[in-house]
């Protein structure tokens, strides 16, 4: 009887512990799913990150030339305003001379001009509007057309 006992007891432990290795078998396995599971969310993380820095450098890439280009532009238009400042002064302050004059005229709306239109506007003598034409021709700066004496910029020196 007591070697039945033992034996039974023997059994029983012999069935506690294979229950026990089907249990730690199992949770062996939710371990590996979860492992896997946190190693694919892990590289999944650090491929965000690596695109979130890149994206961070082509931000701040964008932003300086941003910067720099507004920059830029400053400088144009501060270079407008000195030109139209000192246009201003040589033109009304100081009585500049016929060249200053026919090329602020030229830079208005109508793009080109007869001769007559320029001295009546200008309100030089048409002989020193001539004289000025013949000038800013030879360096380039306008055209003349002596069959109907109409002139024309060659290019825009501010807008």
């Amino acid at each position: 009887m007591e070697n039945e006992k033992v034996k039974t007891a023997f059994n029983d432990i012999l069935e506690y512990i294979d229950s026990l290795e089907k249990k730690l078998a199992t949770h062996e396995d939710k371990i590996a799913k979860v492992e896997s599971t946190t190693s694919s969310i892990e590289q999944e993380r650090t491929a965000a990150v690596e695109k979130l820095k890149q994206m961070e450098k082509e931000m701040s890439e964008l932003s300086s030339v941003y910067e720099e280009m507004k920059g830029q532009k400053d400088v144009e238009i501060n270079l407008q305003e000195v030109m139209k400042l000192y246009v201003i002064l040589t033109e009304q302050v100081l009585d500049g001379s016929a060249h200053i004059k026919l090329l602020t005229l030229l830079h208005g709306k109508k793009k080109n001009m007869t001769k007559s239109d320029l001295a009546m506007a200008s309100g030089i003598k048409p002989v020193a509007t001539l004289r000025a034409i013949f000038d800013l021709r030879n360096n380039g700066l306008l055209n003349y057309n002596e069959e109907n004496e109409i002139v024309t910029l060659v290019r825009r020196l501010w807008e």
